[in-house]
């Protein structure tokens, strides 16, 4: 397997959370439901502390957190609230790393245009923003310390 298709797991996975995320849910559901999606899509572990899924919501967005330390919180998503999921797929030595920001609005996930809270419409655009300007200068040649960054 090739990283871009354990890449595509943590995408795919991403994907299929935004049609089943809904207010109601608790993060360690999430989490189960991604970490099942990614195994379902060929993952065989996961590479950050056998964490396959970081799942943070509301004001627990904010907060960097070493997997040695990371507890899923038994937080229950509102009916309006702001979700981070960060996946690590692996697949025997390939690493997959994907995390993405989704706004829960009326019970369940909105795409980004369609976001009618302003301060999380500004962040997901300035994500957006900043993920344009990093794809136009990293490559597979982009070094980080004595590895490589495959950026897809």
């Amino acid at each position: 397997m090739q990283y871009q298709e354990v890449q595509k797991i943590a995408k795919d996975t991403i994907k299929f959370a935004r049609n089943h995320i809904h207010s109601g849910m608790s993060l360690l559901e999430i989490r189960e439901m991604c970490e099942r999606k990614m195994l379902e899509l060929g993952a065989d572990s996961f590479w950050y502390w056998d964490i396959g899924a970081f799942v943070f919501a509301g004001d627990e967005t904010n907060v960097s957190i070493s997997g040695t330390q990371y507890k899923t919180s038994d937080r229950v998503i509102g009916n309006n609230d702001i979700i981070t999921i960060d996946l690590s797929p692996q697949n025997v030595d390939i690493w997959g790393d994907y995390a993405r920001t989704l706004v829960v609005e009326n019970g369940k996930v909105v795409e980004n245009e369609n976001i009618a809270n302003d301060e999380w419409k500004r962040g997901i655009l300035t994500e957006k923003i900043l993920h344009e300007e990093m794809c136009r200068f990293v490559t597979a040649q982009t070094t980080f310390g004595r590895g490589r960054i495959f950026y897809i």
